[in-house]
């Protein structure tokens, strides 16, 4: 995957979408190449969001909840992917649909890449830029999932695609609302 195919995978199903479907990587090295590395980015940001302007977000929290939270953020990212990529395959299978594993977990990798890039909003020490940051990652992510629903798993009809998207997306959104849980957890949560 290229960042540099993202633009066009955010208003085509074919801009991007077509040499993946040609040549997909395996889970395995989209997990190593894309998901560790990015997933890195927001646990990275939390830290520094901590260290700089963390008083912004929770005056109590120390250092030590600030890391305690990236810690869990990033692990829960690591297992987010793959529990997205089946709930993809779940979903495809509701709507008759025959994916395999590794087809929704390019999906579910690709989408997330906004949601992590969103994560550079915590460089400024202003909520409503931060919440703005999380809901382009939102919409982006959104995007991504309905362009990439018909080039990768084969929907050919849009009002399908748009039900398949809006399901993904509802399931993509609950797990991101736990991942902030799960950062908000030790740093109020009185770890």
């Amino acid at each position: 995957m290229k960042l540099s195919h993202y633009p066009k995978m955010l208003f085509s199903s074919h801009g991007g979408w077509d040499a993946l479907r040609g040549r997909p990587p395996s889970p395995r090295s989209l997990m190593l190449k894309l998901v560790l590395p990015f997933s890195l980015l927001p646990a990275l940001m939390i830290c520094y969001a901590g260290l700089a302007h963390g008083q912004l977000y929770a005056p109590a929290a120390g250092l030590d909840r600030w890391l305690a939270a990236a810690a869990l953020f990033f692990i829960a990212e690591l297992a987010t992917v793959p529990l997205m990529a089946w709930t993809l395959q779940t979903l495809a299978s509701s709507h008759k649909l025959a994916a395999g594993f590794d087809q929704c977990f390019l999906l579910a990798a690709g989408a997330a890449v906004p949601l992590w890039l969103s994560s550079l909003a915590l460089l400024a020490p202003d909520l409503a830029f931060n919440l703005l940051g999380a809901l382009l990652g939102l919409a982006a992510a959104f995007a991504l999932l309905y362009h990439g629903l018909p080039a990768i798993l084969g929907l050919e009809e849009e009002v399908e695609s748009q039900h398949f998207a809006y399901s993904a997306l509802c399931a993509g959104a609950a797990a991101w609302a736990l991942l902030l849980a799960l950062v908000l957890l030790p740093l109020f949560g009185g770890w």
